[in-house]
């Protein structure tokens, strides 16, 4: 069973019984069409040998009595021959000669010039024809004869057909394994690589139809490639965000530690405390970046994306309501769209939390959420003292932040990340209100669809 199941997944197996259908359809078809020629030429045979017969009979002297049927020397004349019979009349209806194997009890006198059929079992095929001196000759062969004959062209037909199938068989088995060479050559030099070597696949003489395979995969090892080197830059910048926080929270033990003053005690190991608490935001934001991953395998459904934004925004509010800030919305009652759920809330969370952050207490924050046509787009903006246009590109790299503010600077990082995973894009500009904007534009696949 385990190797009929490899050779069912055996591509040079299933091209070759492809291959093998079409020929035993070919097969079947030019079988039919020996079948009906070998009929009409038995048919012709027969009917060529009857009137041989009665011309021989018509160009010689004739006496009463039998004769013998003359032995044809063709080996398939001689199987028309058998129990094949001649009978001459003289112009009276009186027997001049008889041979071979007649019908019994036909009336051949009242037969005119030509092929007649005689019904019976077996039926009999006749042949009439007049001599000029007025004496009638007939020729007869029992119907079966054409039935064995044609059996016997169609057998010899068969047996060629089949060897010709055959050897077709095994040239295609053998054209099509050389023709695959050049995928097994592709496959071997995969697995002979080094997990680290990440290079374009350099495949000589490889066939047109293997170009787009190579291509793939050699776009495939580029974009691994792509993601290792920020796979690598994203490990560095990591280790050196971490570092600082860490150390800085040494620092401030090591400080309390050997500090006399109470005061200054406390105000160190505060420090170490703000300290963990940004490690521990970097940390966590690492974790949902990792996540993200994830979330795109999540199949999508249906959702109100005006409740998602509506949800976030609750749990954003205490921070606004903190800082003084004004947080206008305007969202629809309802918005449903086929979308994962997980990332429009980060994306929401993110952009609202770093308009919270970025811009003075006292200040606007405005978020909308419309739909579009085929997209959703969503708005938030603030009256902060905004972004310059040289810089606005630039925050969506990791750690990337103003030095004066706080937070990780991976926040926009997540929002692209997110975007990316909704097929979304996110769009930096200016705000309606003078300060930053960042436009979330959404298209909507079709319900039904899972992308």
């Amino acid at each position: 069973m385990t190797l009929w199941r490899r050779l069912g997944h055996s591509l040079r197996l299933r091209l070759t019984l492809w291959l093998l259908a079409g020929v035993a359809l070919f097969w079947l078809v030019s079988l039919a069409y020996v079948v009906r020629e070998s009929s009409k030429e038995a048919r012709e045979l027969l009917d060529a040998r009857l009137v041989a017969s009665v011309e021989a009979i018509s160009a010689v002297p004739l006496g009463r009595g039998e004769a013998a049927y003359p032995e044809p020397p063709d080996k398939r004349a001689r199987k028309a021959g058998k129990h094949a019979g001649v009978l001459v009349l003289d112009p009276g209806g009186g027997e001049i000669v008889r041979f071979g194997s007649l019908p019994p009890g036909a009336d051949f006198s009242r037969l005119e010039d030509g092929f007649h059929r005689l019904p019976g079992k077996p039926g009999w095929r006749v042949y009439a024809s007049t001599r000029p001196d007025g004496a009638r000759v007939f020729a007869a062969h029992p119907l079966d004869l054409h039935g064995e004959l044609t059996e016997e062209l169609v057998e010899h037909s068969v047996e060629t057909l089949s060897v010709g199938a055959g050897a077709l068989a095994l040239f295609s088995w053998w054209a099509i394994g050389r023709g695959l060479r050049p995928l097994m050559a592709l496959s071997q030099a995969l697995r002979r690589r080094r997990p680290d070597a990440l290079e374009p696949v350099d495949l000589p003489d490889a066939p047109q139809e293997l170009e787009p395979v190579v291509g793939a995969v050699n776009e495939l090892l580029a974009r691994l490639s792509q993601a290792f080197e920020r796979e690598r830059r994203f490990t560095a910048d990591v280790a050196h965000e971490l570092r600082t926080p860490i150390a800085a929270i040494a620092a401030h033990l090591d400080a309390a530690l050997v500090e006399g003053d109470e005061a200054r005690r406390r105000e160190a190991l505060q420090a170490a405390r703000e300290g963990t608490t940004r490690a521990a935001q970097l940390i966590e934001q690492l974790l949902t970046l990792a996540r993200l991953g994830h979330d795109a395998r999540r199949p999508r459904r249906t959702i109100d994306a005006a409740e998602v934004v509506r949800q976030e925004l609750a749990l954003l509010w205490p921070q606004a309501q903190a800082h003084g800030h004004t947080l206008e919305v305007d969202l629809p009652e309802a918005l449903p769209a086929l979308l994962a759920p997980e990332p429009l809330a980060l994306i929401v969370r993110n952009l609202v939390g770093n308009a919270l952050r970025h811009t003075p207490p006292g200040s606007t924050v405005r978020v909308s959420l419309r739909r579009e046509g085929n997209l959703v787009r969503l708005d938030v903006e603030d009256d902060g003292p905004g972004i310059a246009p040289e810089r606005r590109e630039k925050l969506f790299a990791p750690f990337a932040r103003d030095s004066a503010a706080p937070g990780t600077g991976l926040g926009l990082t997540l929002v692209r990340e997110a975007a990316e995973l909704l097929g979304a894009r996110v769009e930096p500009g200016e705000s309606r209100l003078g300060g930053a904007r960042f436009a979330l534009i959404l298209p909507i696949p079709p319900e039904g669809t899972d992308r």
